[in-house]
């Protein structure tokens, strides 16, 4: 035996410097424990590794072996189940009904909004067209309802008929717009650029133009009081011609008195239908930011010198018999 086997002081890995003893472990008097050389060790762990590795492949061929040959499917609860296919069928019945409320709302929109452009000659109403678009809207709500209600719990389209509530939405708005268009702006919001060179910015240039057209009111003109009527500019009348004209301060406040306006001297012409000075055949001048009555002579003469949209003018019982 070595000399230095037992020796507490020994610095090397054995007495061969290879590997083969362990240095002191602090026993007293106890043996130095033994450590297999570098050699040994490789070959007990490529040992171990190849018996791992035969033990990997043995369960592999059993997992094969084991495992049932084809594809395999899985089946999502509720999937095929009825009220799921009753859910998919509604919410593509709500798609299309949704779609085609969107089309007849931009339809009625742009009727509304623009009716000299999209219609020219009046031959569709626009209320045909909005209703067409709110019975599909209802559809569309009723059918957004019924596939909600008819999804499975446990299934995870979350977000089933979007495609039909988004339509939906988008639809109900163009409608909306289309009514709000429809009731304050009859004649709608756009409407074909049209000449117009009437001197509204002076009452005198209105009154020599005017009677241009319709001869000289000699009687003088008669001013009415407008301080009571926001944004009208002035208003004056020759009983002489038979003739009237208004001034506003914008196209939009003329707009919103046009119709009013046409109501009243309807009212009157049916209240006077005895007089034979408000008998004949009466038009309406209107222009961006003025509006003259008189007679159809007058009012054709001057929309030659000015320009402007001629309206004809009816007593109030003789458009309600037409009607």
């Amino acid at each position: 035996m070595a000399d230095n086997e037992y020796d507490f002081f020994a610095n090397g890995d054995g007495p061969d410097n290879a590997g083969g003893y362990d240095e002191y472990d602090g026993d007293d008097g106890s043996r130095r424990r033994r450590h297999p050389r570098a050699g040994q060790n490789t070959g007990r762990s490529a040992g171990q590794s190849m018996g791992q590795a035969g033990q990997a492949g043995q369960a592999a061929q059993f997992s094969s072996a084991s495992r049932p040959s084809g594809r395999t499917t899985t089946y999502r609860a509720g999937f095929g189940s009825e009220p799921a296919r009753r859910s998919r069928i509604a919410a593509i019945v709500a798609l299309i009904a949704g779609l085609i409320a969107v089309v007849f709302g931009a339809l009625s929109a742009a009727h509304e909004s623009a009716p000299a452009l999209v219609d020219p000659d009046g031959k569709v109403p626009g209320r045909y067209i909005a209703l067409t678009c709110a019975i599909c809207i209802a559809i569309a709500f009723v059918s957004v309802i019924v596939a909600k209600v008819n999804l499975p719990r446990n299934s995870r389209r979350h977000r089933v008929a979007a495609g039909g509530i988004v339509t939906l939405l988008v639809a109900g708005l163009l409608l909306a717009f289309g009514v709000v268009c429809g009731v304050l702006f009859p004649d709608g919001l756009f409407k074909p650029a049209i000449r117009d060179e009437a001197p509204v910015d002076s009452a005198e240039s209105m009154r020599f133009g005017i009677e241009r057209a319709t001869g000289e009111c000699k009687a003088g003109w008669t001013d009415l009081d407008v301080s009571t009527f926001p944004g009208v500019k002035n208003a004056s009348l020759c009983a002489e011609t038979r003739v009237a004209y208004v001034t506003f301060d914008s196209n939009t406040t003329k707009r919103l008195y046009d119709n009013p306006l046409q109501g009243k001297i309807a009212e009157l012409l049916t209240q006077n239908a005895d007089d034979p000075a408000t008998q004949g055949d009466w038009r309406l001048l209107s222009g961006n930011e003025w509006i003259a009555f008189g007679p159809s002579e007058s009012m054709t003469t001057l929309e030659h010198e000015w320009g402007g949209e001629l309206t004809a003018i009816t007593a109030a019982d003789e458009a309600d018999g037409q009607s």
